[in-house]
């Protein structure tokens, strides 16, 4: 818990009083956790109401880094790059001939680093108006479970290969775990009226798995 405020609160805060210092522009990443998920999709407005300590600290990274006059705070969600992740996981199970059980009641739109990293450019070379702006993929809102069924799908497996479960089932037993909200899908209004228009999550998805 203390490394995790230090990290998220503690260190963005530093970081927002020498932007105010220098007349620098800070740009922040935030996340869904900030939210308990009793809306359905998150608008950049929305009240805090973190579940654990990791949204706990990310939300006071938030309210810290809004205090620096000059500033981008970009919250986005299942976001997939290089490393491991989520896909590549799926894709090792499926070569593996694994049939895996996956949570289907969170719902949201995965978001690739590339689009993210493109939706930050823009904001910062494009003039928008400062403050705090959802990105994520565009597309329809699925669950992880429908994800990994599109992906053992893409790679000639049957979907239901693919079991779905609880996450109260899933986490069973389990210590340490971050709560998460149910619901992560992110309004992308105000991202896409500064002109700046995510692809789509699951055509990502296709293109990302086919790549692989």
């Amino acid at each position: 818990r203390r490394a995790t405020w230090q990290a998220n609160s503690t260190g963005p805060a530093i970081l927002a009083r020498e932007a105010t210092a220098h007349g620098a522009t800070m740009v922040h990443i935030s996340t869904e956790y900030a939210f308990d998920a009793t809306q359905d999709v998150h608008l950049e407005d929305e009240a805090p109401s973190p579940l654990g300590a990791y949204g706990q600290s990310k939300a006071g990274g938030d309210a810290a880094v809004a205090s620096t006059p000059k500033h981008y705070i970009v919250r986005t969600s299942w976001v997939v790059g290089d490393g491991k992740n989520f896909l590549k996981t799926m894709v090792s199970l499926a070569d593996q001939g694994t049939s895996p059980s996956v949570v289907s009641d969170q719902v949201g739109r995965l978001t690739f680093t590339s689009d993210l990293a493109k939706g930050i450019i823009h904001l910062l070379t494009s003039d928008a108006p400062f403050g705090t702006y959802n990105l994520s993929g565009r597309g329809p809102v699925v669950s992880w479970c429908d994800v990994a069924g599109r992906v053992y799908e893409l790679l000639g497996h049957r979907p239901d290969e693919v079991s779905p479960v609880t996450t109260a089932e899933y986490f069973a037993g389990r210590e340490g775990v971050a709560p998460r909200p149910l619901h992560s899908a992110l309004d992308l209004s105000k991202i896409e009226a500064a002109g700046f228009i995510p692809g789509d999550s699951m055509e990502r998805l296709e293109s990302y798995v086919r790549a692989l």
